[in-house]
Protein backbone atom coordinates (compact mmCIF):
# COMPACT_ATOMS: atom_id res chain seq x y z
CA UNK A 1 0.00 0.00 0.00
CA UNK A 2 1.49 3.76 -1.05
CA UNK A 3 1.73 6.79 1.09
CA UNK A 4 -1.07 7.92 -1.50
CA UNK A 5 -3.37 4.90 -1.32
CA UNK A 6 -2.88 5.90 3.00
CA UNK A 7 -3.47 9.22 2.59
CA UNK A 8 -6.46 8.66 0.42
CA UNK A 9 -8.01 6.02 2.79
CA UNK A 10 -7.36 8.47 5.86
CA UNK A 11 -9.12 11.70 4.00
CA UNK A 12 -12.41 9.94 2.86
CA UNK A 13 -12.48 8.42 6.69
CA UNK A 14 -12.02 12.47 8.16
CA UNK A 15 -14.33 13.30 5.27
CA UNK A 16 -17.25 11.12 6.23
CA UNK A 17 -16.96 11.90 9.92
CA UNK A 18 -16.69 15.76 9.14
CA UNK A 19 -18.58 16.79 6.01
CA UNK A 20 -18.17 19.95 4.33
CA UNK A 21 -21.55 21.63 4.66
CA UNK A 22 -23.05 22.70 0.96
CA UNK A 23 -22.88 26.53 1.55
CA UNK A 24 -19.05 26.47 2.23
CA UNK A 25 -18.46 24.73 -1.10
CA UNK A 26 -17.53 26.94 -4.43
CA UNK A 27 -19.28 25.65 -7.96
CA UNK A 28 -15.64 24.86 -8.59
CA UNK A 29 -15.51 22.61 -5.49
CA UNK A 30 -18.70 21.02 -6.62
CA UNK A 31 -17.92 20.47 -10.01
CA UNK A 32 -14.72 18.93 -8.62
CA UNK A 33 -16.31 16.74 -6.26
CA UNK A 34 -18.66 15.18 -9.00
CA UNK A 35 -15.50 13.67 -10.75
CA UNK A 36 -13.48 12.49 -7.71
CA UNK A 37 -14.78 9.17 -6.54
CA UNK A 38 -14.75 10.27 -2.52
CA UNK A 39 -17.10 7.38 -1.26
CA UNK A 40 -19.03 7.85 2.26
CA UNK A 41 -18.02 5.13 4.85
CA UNK A 42 -20.74 3.34 5.86
CA UNK A 43 -20.98 2.94 9.60
CA UNK A 44 -20.77 -0.73 11.29
CA UNK A 45 -23.18 -1.24 13.50
CA UNK A 46 -21.15 -1.29 16.94
CA UNK A 47 -21.26 -4.88 18.14
CA UNK A 48 -22.13 -5.61 22.07
CA UNK A 49 -18.25 -6.53 23.31
CA UNK A 50 -18.02 -10.29 24.86
CA UNK A 51 -17.66 -9.86 28.80
CA UNK A 52 -14.08 -10.66 29.99
CA UNK A 53 -15.50 -13.19 32.66
CA UNK A 54 -18.56 -14.38 33.46
CA UNK A 55 -19.19 -15.93 36.62
CA UNK A 56 -20.46 -19.74 36.33
CA UNK A 57 -24.30 -19.79 37.37
CA UNK A 58 -25.05 -21.41 40.35
CA UNK A 59 -27.27 -24.47 39.85
CA UNK A 60 -27.36 -24.68 43.75
CA UNK A 61 -27.41 -21.30 45.66
CA UNK A 62 -28.19 -23.26 48.72
CA UNK A 63 -25.42 -25.48 48.89
CA UNK A 64 -22.78 -23.15 47.51
CA UNK A 65 -23.27 -20.69 50.53
CA UNK A 66 -22.84 -24.32 52.61
CA UNK A 67 -20.00 -25.13 50.69
CA UNK A 68 -18.69 -21.12 51.26
CA UNK A 69 -19.82 -21.57 54.69
CA UNK A 70 -18.00 -24.39 55.80
CA UNK A 71 -14.71 -23.53 53.79
CA UNK A 72 -14.05 -20.37 55.59
CA UNK A 73 -15.07 -22.20 59.17
CA UNK A 74 -12.28 -24.73 57.93
CA UNK A 75 -9.70 -22.47 57.49
CA UNK A 76 -9.92 -20.87 60.88
CA UNK A 77 -9.61 -24.34 62.35
CA UNK A 78 -6.68 -25.00 60.15
CA UNK A 79 -5.06 -21.58 61.67
CA UNK A 80 -5.76 -22.16 65.33
CA UNK A 81 -4.13 -25.70 65.00
CA UNK A 82 -1.69 -25.38 62.39
CA UNK A 83 -0.64 -21.59 63.21
CA UNK A 84 -0.12 -20.46 59.94
CA UNK A 85 -2.30 -21.92 56.74
CA UNK A 86 -0.13 -20.82 54.49
CA UNK A 87 2.30 -23.57 55.46
CA UNK A 88 1.56 -27.39 54.11
CA UNK A 89 -1.61 -28.93 54.85
CA UNK A 90 -2.52 -32.27 53.75
CA UNK A 91 -5.75 -33.21 53.01
CA UNK A 92 -5.61 -35.75 55.90
CA UNK A 93 -5.40 -32.46 58.03
CA UNK A 94 -8.48 -30.73 55.86
CA UNK A 95 -10.44 -33.77 56.33
CA UNK A 96 -9.97 -33.96 59.82
CA UNK A 97 -10.30 -29.79 60.36
CA UNK A 98 -14.44 -30.23 58.21
CA UNK A 99 -15.22 -32.94 60.17
CA UNK A 100 -14.72 -30.99 63.40
CA UNK A 101 -16.42 -28.24 61.99
CA UNK A 102 -19.50 -30.42 60.79
CA UNK A 103 -19.35 -31.98 63.86
CA UNK A 104 -19.76 -28.27 65.52
CA UNK A 105 -22.03 -26.88 63.18
CA UNK A 106 -24.09 -30.08 63.07
CA UNK A 107 -24.19 -30.13 58.86
CA UNK A 108 -23.82 -33.31 57.42
CA UNK A 109 -21.94 -33.99 54.18
CA UNK A 110 -22.37 -35.96 50.69
CA UNK A 111 -19.26 -37.09 49.49
CA UNK A 112 -19.85 -34.70 46.45
CA UNK A 113 -19.76 -31.42 48.29
CA UNK A 114 -17.24 -33.01 50.85
CA UNK A 115 -15.18 -32.97 47.73
CA UNK A 116 -16.21 -29.46 45.88
CA UNK A 117 -15.27 -28.04 49.88
CA UNK A 118 -11.80 -29.79 49.45
CA UNK A 119 -11.25 -28.59 46.05
CA UNK A 120 -12.67 -25.17 47.16
CA UNK A 121 -10.26 -24.74 50.30
CA UNK A 122 -6.54 -25.64 48.40
CA UNK A 123 -7.42 -23.05 46.12
CA UNK A 124 -8.41 -20.41 49.18
CA UNK A 125 -5.27 -21.44 50.76
CA UNK A 126 -2.34 -22.00 48.13
CA UNK A 127 -4.08 -20.22 45.30
CA UNK A 128 -5.93 -17.12 45.01
CA UNK A 129 -8.91 -18.33 46.40
CA UNK A 130 -12.36 -16.26 45.17
CA UNK A 131 -10.34 -14.29 42.58
CA UNK A 132 -7.99 -17.68 41.58
CA UNK A 133 -10.51 -17.59 38.03
CA UNK A 134 -9.53 -13.70 37.35
CA UNK A 135 -5.82 -14.17 37.93
CA UNK A 136 -6.01 -17.45 35.70
CA UNK A 137 -7.86 -15.50 32.94
CA UNK A 138 -4.99 -14.19 30.53
CA UNK A 139 -6.86 -11.14 29.04
CA UNK A 140 -7.42 -9.94 32.61
CA UNK A 141 -4.84 -7.27 34.22
CA UNK A 142 -6.83 -5.05 36.88
CA UNK A 143 -9.22 -6.35 39.57
CA UNK A 144 -10.72 -4.16 42.01
CA UNK A 145 -12.88 -5.18 44.96
CA UNK A 146 -15.08 -2.51 46.41
CA UNK A 147 -16.88 -4.81 49.35
CA UNK A 148 -17.58 -8.46 49.89
CA UNK A 149 -20.46 -8.53 46.88
CA UNK A 150 -18.66 -6.32 44.39
CA UNK A 151 -15.90 -7.67 42.14
CA UNK A 152 -15.06 -5.33 39.27
CA UNK A 153 -12.45 -5.83 36.41
CA UNK A 154 -11.46 -3.12 34.09
CA UNK A 155 -10.96 -3.23 30.21
CA UNK A 156 -9.52 -0.12 29.06
CA UNK A 157 -11.59 2.72 30.92
CA UNK A 158 -14.54 0.58 31.01
CA UNK A 159 -15.46 -1.56 33.85
CA UNK A 160 -17.29 -5.26 34.15
CA UNK A 161 -18.84 -6.57 37.19
CA UNK A 162 -17.60 -10.01 37.48
CA UNK A 163 -20.69 -11.75 39.64
CA UNK A 164 -18.11 -13.24 42.26
CA UNK A 165 -18.34 -12.54 46.06
CA UNK A 166 -17.46 -13.39 49.27
CA UNK A 167 -19.83 -15.43 51.75
CA UNK A 168 -19.23 -12.21 54.60
CA UNK A 169 -18.02 -8.95 55.39
CA UNK A 170 -15.76 -10.76 57.55
CA UNK A 171 -14.42 -13.08 55.20
CA UNK A 172 -13.62 -10.40 52.97
CA UNK A 173 -11.50 -8.52 55.34
CA UNK A 174 -9.87 -11.82 56.42
CA UNK A 175 -8.99 -12.61 52.77
CA UNK A 176 -6.79 -8.93 52.25
CA UNK A 177 -5.60 -9.33 55.73
CA UNK A 178 -4.20 -12.93 54.81
CA UNK A 179 -2.98 -11.63 51.30
CA UNK A 180 -1.21 -8.71 52.40
CA UNK A 181 0.75 -11.46 54.71
CA UNK A 182 2.42 -12.65 52.12
CA UNK A 183 4.01 -9.24 51.84
CA UNK A 184 4.91 -8.45 55.02
CA UNK A 185 2.17 -6.37 56.10
CA UNK A 186 -1.32 -5.26 57.08
CA UNK A 187 -4.14 -2.87 57.40
CA UNK A 188 -4.91 -0.68 60.27
CA UNK A 189 -6.40 3.00 60.95
CA UNK A 190 -2.43 3.83 61.33
CA UNK A 191 -1.41 2.19 57.64
CA UNK A 192 -4.71 2.90 55.91
CA UNK A 193 -3.06 2.59 52.43
CA UNK A 194 -0.73 -0.50 51.47
CA UNK A 195 0.88 -0.62 48.07
CA UNK A 196 3.36 -3.55 47.54
CA UNK A 197 3.94 -6.24 44.93
CA UNK A 198 4.74 -9.86 44.92
CA UNK A 199 7.69 -11.73 43.79
CA UNK A 200 5.74 -12.76 40.60
CA UNK A 201 5.40 -8.70 39.55
CA UNK A 202 1.74 -9.04 40.98
CA UNK A 203 0.86 -5.75 42.44
CA UNK A 204 -1.77 -5.10 45.25
CA UNK A 205 -2.97 -2.35 46.79
CA UNK A 206 -5.46 -2.05 49.64
CA UNK A 207 -7.37 0.64 52.20
CA UNK A 208 -8.11 0.36 55.22
CA UNK A 209 -12.46 0.18 55.81
CA UNK A 210 -12.27 3.65 57.98
CA UNK A 211 -11.26 5.85 55.08
CA UNK A 212 -13.53 3.77 52.79
CA UNK A 213 -16.36 6.02 52.79
CA UNK A 214 -19.86 3.42 52.85
CA UNK A 215 -17.60 0.26 51.06
CA UNK A 216 -14.58 -1.05 51.93
CA UNK A 217 -12.07 -2.20 52.22
CA UNK A 218 -10.72 -1.72 48.73
CA UNK A 219 -8.83 -3.53 47.33
CA UNK A 220 -6.46 -3.60 43.58
CA UNK A 221 -4.81 -6.13 42.10
CA UNK A 222 -2.72 -5.52 38.70
CA UNK A 223 -1.24 -8.85 37.07
CA UNK A 224 1.51 -8.18 34.66
CA UNK A 225 0.82 -10.66 31.94
CA UNK A 226 3.67 -10.30 29.78
CA UNK A 227 6.25 -12.01 31.79
CA UNK A 228 9.69 -11.81 29.66
CA UNK A 229 9.40 -8.71 27.73
CA UNK A 230 11.16 -7.44 25.20
CA UNK A 231 11.90 -4.40 22.76
CA UNK A 232 11.04 -6.44 19.61
CA UNK A 233 7.73 -7.27 21.87
CA UNK A 234 6.21 -3.96 21.08
CA UNK A 235 6.00 -4.71 17.77
CA UNK A 236 4.78 -8.16 18.37
CA UNK A 237 1.88 -7.14 20.31
CA UNK A 238 1.01 -4.51 17.83
CA UNK A 239 1.94 -1.51 20.06
CA UNK A 240 3.26 0.31 17.21
CA UNK A 241 5.18 -0.45 14.05
CA UNK A 242 8.62 -2.13 13.70
CA UNK A 243 10.05 0.90 12.36
CA UNK A 244 9.63 2.76 15.30
CA UNK A 245 11.01 -0.07 17.43
CA UNK A 246 14.04 -0.35 15.70
CA UNK A 247 13.74 3.60 16.00
CA UNK A 248 13.97 3.73 20.30
CA UNK A 249 15.79 0.99 20.49
CA UNK A 250 18.62 2.91 18.33
CA UNK A 251 18.56 5.58 20.89
CA UNK A 252 18.05 3.61 24.00
CA UNK A 253 21.44 1.42 22.75
CA UNK A 254 23.55 4.67 22.87
CA UNK A 255 23.32 4.80 26.85
CA UNK A 256 23.66 8.54 26.81
CA UNK A 257 19.84 9.59 26.48
CA UNK A 258 17.13 10.49 28.83
CA UNK A 259 13.77 9.08 27.83
CA UNK A 260 10.50 10.24 29.44
CA UNK A 261 8.06 7.54 28.80
CA UNK A 262 4.15 9.71 29.44
CA UNK A 263 0.30 8.87 29.56
CA UNK A 264 -2.23 8.41 31.58
CA UNK A 265 -3.15 5.24 34.43
CA UNK A 266 -3.55 1.78 32.65
CA UNK A 267 -1.62 2.95 29.41
CA UNK A 268 1.35 -0.06 29.99
CA UNK A 269 4.44 3.05 30.89
CA UNK A 270 5.96 0.67 33.04
CA UNK A 271 5.80 -2.06 30.67
CA UNK A 272 7.43 -0.07 27.74
CA UNK A 273 10.24 0.73 30.68
CA UNK A 274 10.54 -2.80 31.00
CA UNK A 275 10.51 -3.34 27.54
CA UNK A 276 13.49 -0.76 26.55
CA UNK A 277 15.56 -2.17 29.22
CA UNK A 278 15.99 -5.54 26.99
CA UNK A 279 18.11 -2.67 24.95
CA UNK A 280 20.45 -1.44 28.02
CA UNK A 281 24.23 -2.51 27.57
CA UNK A 282 25.43 -5.88 29.37
CA UNK A 283 28.25 -3.45 30.61
CA UNK A 284 26.11 -1.16 32.12
CA UNK A 285 25.46 0.00 35.87
CA UNK A 286 21.74 0.31 35.90
CA UNK A 287 20.14 1.39 39.58
CA UNK A 288 15.91 1.59 39.75
CA UNK A 289 14.21 4.10 42.46
CA UNK A 290 10.65 3.07 42.80
CA UNK A 291 7.78 3.06 45.64
CA UNK A 292 7.40 -0.45 44.56
CA UNK A 293 9.64 -3.31 43.21
CA UNK A 294 8.29 -3.37 39.63
CA UNK A 295 10.83 -3.30 36.76
CA UNK A 296 13.37 -6.19 37.61
CA UNK A 297 15.23 -6.28 34.99
CA UNK A 298 17.39 -9.18 34.07
CA UNK A 299 20.68 -7.24 33.50
CA UNK A 300 23.70 -8.59 35.12
CA UNK A 301 24.10 -5.02 36.88
CA UNK A 302 20.89 -3.86 38.14
CA UNK A 303 20.28 -2.66 41.53
CA UNK A 304 17.11 -1.90 42.82
CA UNK A 305 16.24 0.40 45.64
CA UNK A 306 12.50 0.95 47.54
CA UNK A 307 11.26 3.89 49.39
CA UNK A 308 10.27 3.43 52.26
CA UNK A 309 7.10 4.60 54.59
CA UNK A 310 7.03 6.12 58.21
CA UNK A 311 6.27 3.57 60.69
CA UNK A 312 3.21 3.87 63.56
CA UNK A 313 5.43 6.26 65.13
CA UNK A 314 6.44 8.34 62.19
CA UNK A 315 9.79 7.90 61.63
CA UNK A 316 11.60 5.48 59.32
CA UNK A 317 10.63 7.35 56.26
CA UNK A 318 12.87 6.91 53.50
CA UNK A 319 11.55 8.85 49.90
CA UNK A 320 12.79 8.22 46.23
CA UNK A 321 14.16 11.56 46.45
CA UNK A 322 17.09 10.24 48.93
CA UNK A 323 17.83 7.47 46.71
CA UNK A 324 18.11 9.06 43.77
CA UNK A 325 20.52 11.44 45.72
CA UNK A 326 22.16 7.88 46.99
CA UNK A 327 22.23 6.58 43.65
CA UNK A 328 25.09 9.56 42.16
CA UNK A 329 27.14 8.22 44.67
CA UNK A 330 26.97 4.64 43.76
CA UNK A 331 28.46 5.35 40.03
CA UNK A 332 25.77 4.26 38.12
CA UNK A 333 25.57 4.23 34.36
CA UNK A 334 21.91 4.55 33.54
CA UNK A 335 19.48 6.02 36.61
CA UNK A 336 15.73 4.85 36.46
CA UNK A 337 12.86 6.32 38.31
CA UNK A 338 9.62 3.98 38.44
CA UNK A 339 7.39 6.92 38.59
CA UNK A 340 7.90 10.69 38.56
CA UNK A 341 5.35 11.52 41.70
CA UNK A 342 6.69 14.13 43.83
CA UNK A 343 8.74 17.28 43.21
CA UNK A 344 11.66 16.36 44.83
CA UNK A 345 11.84 12.59 43.04
CA UNK A 346 11.25 14.66 39.66
CA UNK A 347 14.49 17.41 40.73
CA UNK A 348 16.23 15.05 41.62
CA UNK A 349 15.81 12.57 38.78
CA UNK A 350 16.54 15.92 36.46
CA UNK A 351 19.45 16.88 38.13
CA UNK A 352 20.83 13.25 37.63
CA UNK A 353 20.55 13.60 33.89
CA UNK A 354 22.12 16.78 34.06
CA UNK A 355 25.05 15.82 35.40
CA UNK A 356 25.56 12.88 32.38
CA UNK A 357 23.70 10.15 33.78
CA UNK A 358 21.72 8.36 30.68
CA UNK A 359 17.86 8.84 32.99
CA UNK A 360 14.65 6.57 32.18
CA UNK A 361 11.19 7.77 34.01
CA UNK A 362 7.28 7.49 33.69
CA UNK A 363 5.03 10.51 34.29
CA UNK A 364 1.33 11.38 34.08
CA UNK A 365 0.31 13.28 31.28
CA UNK A 366 -2.75 13.48 28.33
CA UNK A 367 0.05 14.03 25.46
CA UNK A 368 2.92 14.07 24.56
CA UNK A 369 3.83 18.17 24.76
CA UNK A 370 1.90 17.95 28.51
CA UNK A 371 4.48 15.83 29.88
CA UNK A 372 7.19 18.87 29.41
CA UNK A 373 4.42 21.27 31.33
CA UNK A 374 4.00 18.24 34.04
CA UNK A 375 7.98 18.39 34.34
CA UNK A 376 7.75 22.46 34.40
CA UNK A 377 5.10 22.18 37.37
CA UNK A 378 6.83 19.49 39.33
CA UNK A 379 10.30 21.60 39.19
CA UNK A 380 8.88 24.73 40.45
CA UNK A 381 7.38 23.86 43.42
CA UNK A 382 10.44 22.22 44.28
CA UNK A 383 12.09 25.14 43.33
CA UNK A 384 9.96 27.30 44.45
CA UNK A 385 10.69 31.50 43.78
CA UNK A 386 13.11 30.16 40.75
CA UNK A 387 12.40 31.65 37.54
CA UNK A 388 10.27 29.83 34.68
CA UNK A 389 12.92 30.28 31.79
CA UNK A 390 15.40 28.42 34.18
CA UNK A 391 13.50 25.77 35.08
CA UNK A 392 12.44 25.31 31.30
CA UNK A 393 16.52 25.60 30.71
CA UNK A 394 16.74 22.46 33.29
CA UNK A 395 14.48 20.28 31.41
CA UNK A 396 16.00 21.07 28.14
CA UNK A 397 19.11 20.31 29.08
CA UNK A 398 18.32 16.93 31.36
CA UNK A 399 15.92 15.16 28.67
CA UNK A 400 16.12 14.15 25.38
CA UNK A 401 12.76 11.97 24.15
CA UNK A 402 9.15 12.15 25.22
CA UNK A 403 7.24 8.63 24.33
CA UNK A 404 3.36 8.91 25.08
CA UNK A 405 1.87 6.16 25.70
CA UNK A 406 -2.35 6.13 24.98
CA UNK A 407 -4.94 3.38 25.46
CA UNK A 408 -7.70 2.82 22.58
CA UNK A 409 -11.20 3.82 24.30
CA UNK A 410 -12.79 0.95 21.85
CA UNK A 411 -10.41 -1.69 21.97
CA UNK A 412 -8.87 -1.18 24.80
CA UNK A 413 -5.31 -1.78 22.92
CA UNK A 414 -2.68 -0.14 24.06
CA UNK A 415 -0.48 2.11 21.68
CA UNK A 416 2.65 4.19 21.42
CA UNK A 417 0.64 7.52 20.54
CA UNK A 418 3.55 9.99 19.91
CA UNK A 419 7.49 10.44 20.46
CA UNK A 420 9.08 13.90 20.31
CA UNK A 421 12.77 15.06 21.00
CA UNK A 422 13.17 17.70 22.93
CA UNK A 423 15.61 20.20 21.93
CA UNK A 424 17.43 22.96 23.09
CA UNK A 425 15.81 26.35 25.35
CA UNK A 426 15.48 29.14 22.77
CA UNK A 427 13.57 32.22 23.32
CA UNK A 428 12.00 31.41 26.36
CA UNK A 429 10.71 27.73 25.21
CA UNK A 430 11.59 24.55 24.74
CA UNK A 431 12.38 23.11 21.16
CA UNK A 432 10.51 20.51 20.18
CA UNK A 433 10.60 18.21 17.27
CA UNK A 434 7.83 15.78 16.51
CA UNK A 435 8.52 12.80 14.98
CA UNK A 436 5.89 10.21 15.02
CA UNK A 437 1.99 10.35 15.51
CA UNK A 438 -0.96 7.68 15.79
CA UNK A 439 -3.24 9.52 13.51
CA UNK A 440 -5.51 6.41 13.06
CA UNK A 441 -7.14 3.68 15.68
CA UNK A 442 -8.83 0.88 15.49
CA UNK A 443 -7.46 -2.81 14.50
CA UNK A 444 -5.67 -1.15 11.60
CA UNK A 445 -4.05 1.78 12.88
CA UNK A 446 -2.01 4.32 10.88
CA UNK A 447 1.10 6.30 12.26
CA UNK A 448 2.23 9.33 10.39
CA UNK A 449 6.03 10.28 10.26
CA UNK A 450 6.12 14.12 10.96
CA UNK A 451 9.82 14.38 10.43
CA UNK A 452 12.27 12.69 8.41
CA UNK A 453 15.18 14.52 9.85
CA UNK A 454 16.72 13.75 13.48
CA UNK A 455 18.87 14.45 16.26
CA UNK A 456 19.70 11.49 16.40
CA UNK A 457 20.34 10.49 12.43
CA UNK A 458 24.03 9.00 12.66
CA UNK A 459 23.03 7.06 15.66
CA UNK A 460 20.17 5.37 13.78
CA UNK A 461 21.72 5.58 10.76
CA UNK A 462 24.26 3.63 12.42
CA UNK A 463 21.50 0.92 13.33
CA UNK A 464 20.15 0.79 9.93
CA UNK A 465 17.45 3.44 10.87
CA UNK A 466 16.45 5.88 7.85
CA UNK A 467 13.68 8.45 8.21
CA UNK A 468 14.31 9.46 5.08
CA UNK A 469 13.59 7.04 3.37
CA UNK A 470 10.06 5.61 5.16
CA UNK A 471 6.72 6.46 3.86
CA UNK A 472 5.34 9.41 5.87
CA UNK A 473 1.76 7.49 6.72
CA UNK A 474 2.81 3.75 7.55
CA UNK A 475 1.14 0.53 9.49
CA UNK A 476 2.38 -2.47 10.84
CA UNK A 477 2.07 -4.35 7.65
CA UNK A 478 4.19 -1.74 6.11
CA UNK A 479 6.51 -2.61 9.38
CA UNK A 480 6.80 -6.04 7.87
CA UNK A 481 8.03 -5.16 4.49
CA UNK A 482 10.60 -3.26 6.13
CA UNK A 483 11.76 -6.11 8.13
CA UNK A 484 12.20 -7.82 4.57
CA UNK A 485 14.10 -4.79 3.11
CA UNK A 486 11.09 -3.00 1.27
CA UNK A 487 11.18 0.60 2.41
CA UNK A 488 10.49 2.64 -0.77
Amino acid sequence: MSDKDLLNIFSRKKLAENPVPRSAQSDAEVSQSKTVDIRPMVKKEEKPKAPLYQAPKRQNHKNTELIDSIVWATRRQLVASEGDSDGAVSEQAMRAAIKKVCTDTQVKLDDRTLSDVIVTLQSDLFGWGVLQPLIDNPHITDIHCYDHETVVIQRGKESETTGLRWPSHEAYKTYIDRLLLRISKSLSTQQHTIDGSLPDGKRICAMHESVCGSRGPLLTIRVPRFKEVSIEGLYEHRVCPKLMVDYLGAIVGTGTETIIVSGQTGTGKTTLVRCLGSRFKGSESVIGVEDTPELNYPHEYYRSLVSRYANTEGVGEVTLQEHIKATLRLCPSRVILGEMRSPGAAEAFLEAAQTGHAGLSTVHARNSRETLTRLEALLGRAQAGVNIEVIRQQIALAVDLVVYCIRERDSGAVRIGEILEVGNFSEGQIQVRPIFRLVEEGDEPIWELQSPASSFDKTLQKNGVHLSRAKRYFTFEDAQGELNGRLH
